[in-house]
């Protein structure tokens, strides 16, 4: 499917003038690789004056309802063959616009601060049996100045529920370390059958067991770390010099011993959880690392289940760097539209282009694998020599 045909679906339904803007702005977008509209007009070498065409952009984007449908005619197209348990990164990002003034609702009334700007909530689909692939699947921008702005919380909320509906409740929401606030397995529990599993940074947070509330760096010393393994972590440079024989600015692989468990609690609000506890050791770290998990209407008790959990964590890291690394491409931080409206379709539209690029076309593959269950391949420094060295090299003995 080539990107007319793409955006001949996607417009499907739409009126007559609105369907032939967004095939051609979608077009636009994909060839300029750019969000300018002056860049998009140029592309598309109409035989009229540059002008002319910007104009006609720009007045075209202010369309009444077209966020909306493209938002969902999007999400019918690229959840037709969800998986059940597929995995769904929800990545949250702000959109800085320091020098843009004049943008609708970009600053508040008084000085600067860090309410100013836009954000975004991206959510994208990746299936383990395509561990090369990710699928772009919904993207929602909005000011914390707009009139009808609540809370983060609730924006990233209709996001997660959107896509819950649409993928019938078969996907796991996994929550990448969010940038612009904390995200937190109490906000999606409010919303019924939803699934998801959250790195807890906080670990002072509360939880329910045995009908009291404890911190979970409490009761982490209840948790018997019954399950470990080998996993292999790539690492770049410096931290890839630690490794003997690595040579200057090259990667190397690290293997790391990782020890888990879990245990059921209660969050606050009386829905059922897991929390679980990973342990990391390698000969690198003075001390082992542990990491919090707390997991909602996910399977996490037994070793299969915990040892899926995590490696669907580690993916979720690197859909999460993916996603965003395909946006830069597109420059969206430097985006000039002045009406607030125009920008959250122009957003839309470019969600639309990365899952054409990324899902269709094939043109945006996962480019590594940073942390493994088996090594990595390659001809690149380690710190085992062996299949037999792995548990003494991740041990540090």
């Amino acid at each position: 499917m080539r990107i007319r045909a793409f955006s001949a679906e996607l417009t499907r339904g739409l009126g007559v003038v609105s369907t032939k803007f967004v095939q051609e702005i979608i077009v636009g977008i994909h060839h300029a690789q750019s969000l300018h509209l002056t860049d998009i007009a140029r592309s598309l070498s109409e035989d009229v004056a540059l002008k002319a065409t910007i104009k006609r952009l720009s007045r075209n984007l202010a369309g009444q309802g077209m966020t909306e449908f493209i938002t969902t005619a999007l999400l019918e197209l690229a959840t037709r063959e969800v998986i059940e348990d597929i995995i769904l990164v929800v990545s949250c990002r702000a959109l800085q616009k320091p020098f843009a003034t004049q943008m609708e609702y970009v600053r508040g009334d008084g000085d600067s601060s860090d309410e100013d700007g836009y954000f975004v909530c991206d959510i994208s689909a990746f299936d383990p049996a395509l561990p090369d692939q990710y699928v772009p699947i919904l993207s929602r921008l909005w000011s914390r100045h707009a009139p009808d702005y609540q809370s983060d919380e609730l924006e990233i909320l209709a996001a997660m529920s959107q896509v819950n509906s649409a993928t019938g409740g078969r996907g796991i929401f996994y929550c990448a370390r969010s940038k612009i606030g904390t995200l937190t397995p109490w906000w999606p529990s409010k919303v019924p059958d939803l699934r998801s599993v959250f790195i807890i940074d906080n670990h002072d947070k509360k939880v329910m067991l045995d009908g009291r509330l404890w911190s979970l760096s409490d009761l982490a010393s209840k948790i018997e770390l019954s399950y470990d393994r080998i996993i292999f972590k790539m690492v770049n440079a410096p931290f890839s010099s630690r490794i003997a024989g690595t040579q200057e600015g090259h990667d190397a692989e690290l293997s790391i011993l990782e020890r888990f468990g879990s245990l059921a609690v209660e969050l606050d609000n009386g829905k059922r959880a897991t929390f679980v506890l990973e342990r990391k050791t390698s000969r690198h770290d003075l001390t082992p690392v542990d990491d919090f998990y707390l997991a909602t209407g996910v399977p996490a008790a037994t070793r299969n289940q915990l040892a899926t959990l995590l490696d669907n964590h580690y993916k979720s890291i690197e859909i999460d760097q993916a996603a965003n690394n395909h946006k830069i491409r597109f420059n969206p931080s430097d985006v000039r539209v002045l009406s607030y409206g125009r920008l959250q379709l122009l957003n839309v539209l470019m969600q639309a282009v990365t899952y054409y690029e990324a899902y269709v076309e094939k043109a945006f593959p996962l480019e590594s694998h940073g942390v493994s269950s088996e090594p990595h391949e390659g001809d690149h420094s380690r710190d085992f020599r062996s299949w037999n060295d792995h548990i003494s090299a991740g041990s540090g003995s």
